[in-house]
């Protein structure tokens, strides 16, 4: 605290301090959640998907995707994959 603080300005930051004392924790993050924030790239959420290395799995996985326009298509097929290993961590 510096040294020469008005009054009014030492209740304020008591107060601003003694508010964040009394907020509560944010709420645990599910490790899946983590994982996939964690994913870096396409072929990370894949291996989370448990879609295979080889170029056939993945082939016949974005295949399914190939009729949409290339921003579309990246969108719906890593949604895809971020439900199937959401899907897979509540088994």
């Amino acid at each position: 605290m510096p040294k020469r603080m008005r009054l009014r300005e030492r209740i304020a930051l008591r107060r601003a301090q003694a508010a964040e004392r009394r907020r509560p924790p944010p709420p645990a993050e599910a490790p899946v959640e983590i994982a996939l924030r964690k994913a870096g790239s396409i072929g990370a959420l894949e291996r989370l998907a448990g879609i295979g290395p080889g170029v056939d799995a993945r082939r016949e996985f974005w295949k399914a995707f190939s009729h949409l326009p290339a921003n579309e298509c990246l969108d719906a097929g890593c949604g895809e994959l971020r439900r199937r290993v959401r899907a897979a961590a509540e088994v």
